[in-house]
């Protein structure tokens, strides 16, 4: 097979990989594809296994798949460990002659060729690939042995991918910090068990002053309990039965089988159980409502709602108790009407508004804001608003809150509004007047801890607010309520990461693994990411290495007036190194994701090109590869000591020149050949850049240097109108596609 046919066969194999809609599909499309390049007799792909010090066999094909599957290796031993070991390939023409070969048990040992290929991702060893061909004559080329390293090496990203999708997919069912079922995983499985026709009871669980523990002691020790809540609630179920977490310290358990009296049997247990921890030496408290089906509700909502309706008025009447929810005698509708609507007379005296930065780290500036809704009352703003939505006056006190935070004045230019809204209220005729025309700066973060409603209206208002110049934000991502299903419907401007998912991330392999995938898969949707609670500089780090966008937390700045400024040293923490007026990333971080479909069709523009002028299609390419609003690719004239724009875009036609003396920062990325960036609102900004910026109508513009055989070609401009830095991961794509460039340049000139 040619070069040209095997580049063109790889690109067919990657686009048949990538299709693949889960891990097994992934693995059995790596086989069949590899075997339509070249001829092989087994296969296997191994797993590095670090816990069990263990090479994992998670895929096979030949006469031997049961026998290998069964037989794990140990790391560091055999031919496959010594690559996985060494990240390099191997070649053994004859197993039975080379030292390192070990035999499968239960496999015969005759001699086979055999190639063992490292599996790279993101400069990670995930593992091997190994292919085997049968025969003493049997051995592979150099050229089949290059044809499966670049095989392997698309075939690991792929892998890596769909095992990143696996894990999202088994992670949005479970609260990331107890482990637990999430609120919509408790939904679905009650709605399974009504289903089923018998009696379901459900005990409503909710920790009494469980507020004052986050603030007094911290969010880590509010953690603690909530974990060992979990543990304890667990101990006084059967193994029938559910445990969830609805959110914040609200529990419920789901009991099938259960009629009324044995469910409050079961509260009292649990509240007995929990009394046994304590805190600060006091023992943990808690209150509990009941509702059992058919009679209290034959749907899910509807009983998990008479449920809340009990413990509402179990935590209202005294805490510390269990009721069981009556139709009628739980504390009067009325009543609870009465008290919202005497807070919407009194409008904007009725709650405050604080406000809590979000920085950006590429930079350690405040890149915007969250609007944060307080009452005078010692309940939280949770249970204010779920009264409300009880008694249908959740649109009018949210359109509230919204009027409030936007009456604020003075907030720092250049930065956004963020402001929560539920998704039944976004429909609202309320909450639509609140919202002014011009939303441009507002990000609408969209946070409800029940299921969406139906499909189509809530996309349809999306539109209509960025048409209006909104972005829009997901909140508790990694907690369970922005399920894939949502994320992918909502397809946010940014994900929010939720606070349990964060909080002790630099110390858990296990949270890092869920944070890169869901970081990477925001990163495919051109989404950025908010790393929300984070109070450990550490975690920070972690975020930073991780390539999260933004991050807010009581580690970074405690809501408050406006417009608060975040800690110092926080920042300093995140913020990359400062150069020539540039924020510079010295080391790539990795990407994850892949683009290969986009590159592969700029390598045929660019391979069409004759001329220079024929790459204004590549070039108009690249900005959607890269996500970008515009891309300039600007040549180096030496001699006149000057960049001459190729590609004619809104603001300059082509042929213009900008004199290298009059961009220092741009100098700096030719002569060190590294890409920097420049963002409105850094202070770090060079001020020509800075200038050039705003003459264009961009708020943010990637450099980056095209070098092609030693010589420093030209410069790729990547533009940006919000004014958002680009992550490592996006810098790292800028630089792969600049390469492209450089041949073609070179090629032509």
């Amino acid at each position: 097979m040619g070069r040209g046919s095997a580049l063109e066969a790889l690109v067919e194999a990657a686009a048949g990989i990538l299709a693949a809609d889960s891990l097994e599909g992934t693995l059995g499309r790596i086989a069949h594809h590899l075997r339509a390049l070249l001829h092989y007799d087994d296969l296997t792909v191994y797993e590095i296994d670090e816990a069990a010090s263990l090479l994992r066999p998670v895929f096979a094909v030949g006469d031997w798949v049961d026998e290998v599957l069964a037989n794990p290796i140990p790391l560091g031993t055999g031919i496959t460990g010594w690559v996985v070991e060494h990240r390099r390939t191997r070649n053994v023409p004859n197993v039975c002659e080379d030292p390192l070969s070990n035999v499968v048990a239960g496999t015969p040992d005759e001699p086979e060729a055999f190639v063992c290929v490292p599996l790279l991702a993101r400069e990670r060893v995930l593992g091997a690939l190994n292919v085997y061909r049968n025969g003493i004559d049997a051995a592979f080329t150099d050229e089949e042995v290059e044809l499966v390293e670049r095989f392997a090496t698309m075939a690991a990203l792929a892998y890596d991918s769909a095992r990143q999708r696996e894990t999202l997919r088994e992670q949005v069912k479970r609260d990331g910090l107890t482990g637990l079922l999430n609120h919509r995983a408790c939904h679905e499985r009650l709605g399974q068990e009504l289903e089923a026709g018998a009696t379901v009871a459900i005990v409503c669980l909710d920790l009494d002053h469980f507020k004052v523990i986050n603030d007094e002691l911290g969010h880590a020790e509010g953690d603690r309990v909530l974990a060992a809540t979990a543990e304890r609630l667990r101990s006084v179920v059967r193994s029938s039965d559910v445990v969830g977490r609805l959110g914040g310290e609200e529990f419920v358990l789901i009991l099938p089988g259960v009629d009324a009296e044995a469910a409050e049997d079961c509260a009292e247990r649990a509240r007995a159980a929990l009394a046994e921890l304590t805190v600060r030496g006091r023992p943990l408290a808690a209150s509990a409502g009941v509702a059992v089906s058919p009679l209290d509700g034959v749907e899910p909502s509807e009983l998990l709602a008479n449920g809340d309706t009990a413990l509402y008025w179990a935590k209202r009447t005294g805490r510390g108790r269990t009721v069981r929810y009556v139709a009628g005698a739980v504390r009067p509708e009325a009543q609870q009407r009465h008290e919202i609507a005497t807070l919407l007379e009194q409008g904007p005296r009725a709650l405050r508004i604080v406000f809590q930065p979000v920085v950006e780290l590429a930079t350690g500036r405040p890149a915007g804001y969250e609007a944060l809704t307080r009452f005078e009352d010692s309940r939280g703003p949770d249970e204010w608003f779920a009264q409300a939505h009880r008694v249908g006056l959740g649109e009018e006190l949210e359109a509230l809150a919204l009027r409030s935070a936007l009456a604020v004045g003075g907030r720092p230019e250049g930065t956004f509004l963020a402001l929560n809204v539920s998704p039944r209220a976004l429909l609202s005729a309320p909450v639509r007047s609140a919202l002014p025309d011009d939303l441009t700066g507002i990000v609408v973060e969209l946070t409800e801890h029940e299921l969406f409603g139906a499909e189509g209206e809530l996309e349809a208002e999306l539109v209509a607010l960025r048409a209006r110049g909104a972005r829009v934000a997901l909140d508790d991502a990694g907690a369970g309520y922005a399920g894939l299903q949502q994320i992918i419907r909502i397809a946010p401007d940014i994900l929010k990461l939720d606070r349990a998912l964060v909080h002790g991330a630099h110390a858990d392999g296990s949270r890092q693994a869920l944070l890169e995938a869901l970081i990477g898969f925001a990163g495919t949707t051109g989404a950025a990411v908010c790393a929300e609670g984070v109070e450990d500089l550490d975690d920070l780090r972690a975020l930073v290495a991780l390539d999260a966008t933004y991050a807010q937390g009581y580690g970074l700045a405690r809501p408050g007036p406006p417009w608060p400024a975040p800690l110092h040293g926080a920042t300093e923490a995140g913020a990359s190194e400062i150069r020539a007026g540039l924020r510079v990333s010295i080391a790539p971080r990795g990407a994850a994701g892949a683009f290969a479909s986009g590159m592969a069709d700029l390598s045929d523009d660019l391979a069409a090109a004759t001329t220079i002028a024929d790459l204004d299609a590549a070039i108009g390419r690249a900005a959607g590869i890269l996500r970008a609003d515009d891309v300039a690719l600007m040549q180096v004239d030496r001699e006149t000591d000057s960049l001459v724009l190729l590609s004619a875009h809104h603001a300059n036609p082509a042929g213009m020149h900008w004199p290298l003396a009059d961009f220092p920062a741009t100098r700096y990325v030719l002569d060190n050949r590294i890409p920097g960036q420049v963002v409105v609102g850094d202070e770090a900004g060079d001020p020509a850049e800075l200038a050039e910026l705003e003459a264009l109508g961009m708020a943010t513009v990637l450099i980056v240097p095209i070098v092609f055989g030693g010589r420093e070609l030209a410069v790729l401009e990547v533009y940006r109108v919000l004014p958002q830095a680009f992550t490592a991961r996006e810098v790292d794509r800028a630089r792969v596609l600049s390469q492209q460039f450089g041949a073609a340049l070179d090629r032509l000139a």
